[in-house]
């Protein structure tokens, strides 16, 4: 058995210089991409740097790095798939919550524009008391002041507003 480690670094720096080319090829043509390709291959010559004391030929060595650099792509697009599969989860879930958000506000855009649209048929006062009191939120007492009008009469017109409105089929004021 040959002792690789002679001189260590030296002897380091020349197997990196040796076998990086190869075994960043190797990588890339299993995780096809050159960069995390090349950033796995040089974790593994660290690995290799910490185990140094127990990897003492050069055949164990070369067949060390060949596996080391192979399971680490496989862990690396496990641990990518995984990453894609939450990434994918989470697209699908904004996708739906955007949707879902979406249709909340059409449907609170038609209940606006219908409960409008019967507004539209009260009287004139009391369509002017009703949109003060829900749309401004103004007080009957405001409201009075703003009319001219006692704020008992004004408090009538609502309730009397929204009695139309209910039979009017609108029932979003309550």
């Amino acid at each position: 058995m040959q002792d690789v480690w002679k001189g260590d670094e030296a002897v380091f720096n020349q197997l990196f210089r040796q076998h990086f080319r190869a075994l960043a090829f190797f990588a890339h043509s299993i995780i096809r991409q050159e960069l995390y390709a090349q950033d796995i291959v040089q974790e593994c010559f660290i690995k290799v740097w910490n185990r140094r004391q127990q990897l003492k030929d050069i055949a164990e060595l070369k067949s060390y790095l060949y596996t080391s650099v192979r399971n680490d792509c496989i862990n690396h697009l496990r641990s990518q798939s995984v990453r894609d599969r939450k990434q994918q989860e989470y697209l699908d879930d904004a996708a739906e919550e955007a949707t879902s958000s979406i249709d909340r506000d059409i449907v609170r855009a038609e209940a606006i524009r219908e409960l409008n649209d019967r507004i539209e048929q009260l009287p004139e006062k009391m369509r002017e008391v009703v949109r003060l009191y829900y749309f401004e939120g103004k007080s009957s007492g405001e409201i009075g002041r703003l009319l001219q009008k006692n704020p008992d009469t004004v408090q009538h017109q609502r309730k009397t507003a929204l009695r139309l409105l209910r039979k009017l089929r609108c029932f979003f004021l309550g």
